[in-house]
């Protein structure tokens, strides 16, 4: 690799007006020292280069006079002496030789990083090291496995202020902890996390990733409410029964259950089966009148080992409008959680009185039965 240290050098020295005398006074050398570097006779220590490219506020390869090929052709040698090595002290050594000489590059803290999360070594660099990560990296890629091995690594409290101003979901942020917490083999921290995202995923696939077959026709979006329900039902060991309900009494899917009820009910209407539409509609209302007739404090679990941490306990509230609704706060034993999907019965009948978004019931919505079933509603509610 060629270099222009002579050149730049002396360039360098007359735009900022020092005289050789001058520049080996800032440095601690002779000015005939100077001169030699000036002249290509010699070059300085390799410990003074960063000290003369800090002094002209430059990086070291530009003063050194380093092209872009250059660049480019030793940082893949020295990639390529970096694969070489198998010890993780030389690597990190080695790799932070690397980010000096090319600080702009993301891959090298990256790396840093991986290796303080596979071999637990300089663990007291980590914040520095994935400040220079995020002040360079856009991939997305990267950076959830930055966020993940940060958030792995780093010390508890840390960790939350961390989620608190960093713009992350509130999924995101819980799938995060889950890592964390089998990264650390926090085993009950872990299985409680798990549950709670396993709630929040069989929440989004219910309602969102199901819906995506085709939101818009009737016939599709019976069929995802049906196999929502099913899902439900399989977690909660119901034994046939209804699909609405689960038949085995009062869950804590009680919510979701009638919210894809009332869904499947619109949606049978409008494909045109009314019976069908009419049996979900009871077994939704059903539901309703039966939290509504929940003392306060009532618990309710998921009914499925697989959720055995969690469970409800019913509190009664108000809205802005003096409205009172059930609403389940989550626990763990006797713990309350902060976080995680809670059930609620909602106090509105826009759902059965209102067309907009519902226009599936109006081939029904003149019958007496709906009517009736209205009725039951508000009186659920009130």
């Amino acid at each position: 690799m060629k270099l222009n240290f002579a050149e730049n050098l002396r360039k360098l020295r007359r735009e900022r007006g020092f005289t050789q005398e001058a520049l080996a006074e800032k440095l601690g050398v002779s000015f005939q020292t100077v001169s030699r570097w000036e002249t290509n006779v010699v070059y300085p220590d390799i410990e003074l280069l960063p000290v003369i490219a800090e002094l002209f506020e430059i990086r070291v390869d530009e003063l050194l006079g380093c092209t872009r090929e250059d660049k480019d052709k030793d940082q893949k040698r020295r990639w390529e002496e970096y694969e070489k090595l198998s010890d993780p002290e030389a690597q990190y050594a080695f790799l932070k030789a690397m980010k000096r000489d090319f600080p702009k590059t993301y891959l090298i803290p990256f790396r840093m990083l991986r290796i303080m999360y596979v071999d637990r070594i300089h663990i007291d660099e980590l914040c520095s090291v994935f400040e220079d990560f995020s002040a360079l990296c856009t991939d997305k890629y990267y950076i959830d496995w930055v966020q993940t091995m940060y958030i792995s690594l780093e010390e508890e409290n840390a960790v939350k202020a961390y989620i608190a101003k960093s713009g992350l979901s509130d999924n995101d942020a819980e799938t995060y902890l889950e890592k964390r917490y089998f990264y650390r083999r926090e085993w009950e921290k872990y299985d409680l996390q798990r549950q709670l995202n396993l709630c929040h995923r069989i929440h989004e696939i219910c309602f969102e990733e199901l819906r995506k077959r085709n939101p818009w026709s009737a016939e599709n979006s019976a069929w995802a409410m049906k196999k929502a329900l099913e899902i439900l039902n399989s977690l909660s060991d119901s034994q046939g029964g209804d699909l609405v309900t689960g038949g085995k009494g009062l869950d804590l899917w009680f919510a979701t259950r009638y919210l894809l009820g009332f869904r499947l009910a619109a949606a049978l209407a409008g494909s045109g089966k009314k019976e069908e539409a009419y049996e979900v509609l009871e077994s939704t209302i059903e539901i309703i009148e039966n939290v509504s007739a929940l003392p306060e404090g009532t618990v309710l679990g998921y009914h499925s080992p697989t959720l055995d941490r969690i469970t409800g306990r019913l509190t009664t509230g108000y809205d802005s409008d003096g409205g009172v609704y059930k609403h389940f706060s989550l626990y763990d034993g006797e713990e309350k959680l902060d976080r995680g999907f809670s059930a609620f019965l909602a106090n509105d009948l826009n759902v059965l009185e209102e067309r907009k978004g519902w226009e599936w019931f109006d081939s029904i919505r003149g019958e007496e039965r709906y009517k009736e079933l209205t009725e039951r509603f508000r009186e659920a509610i009130r």
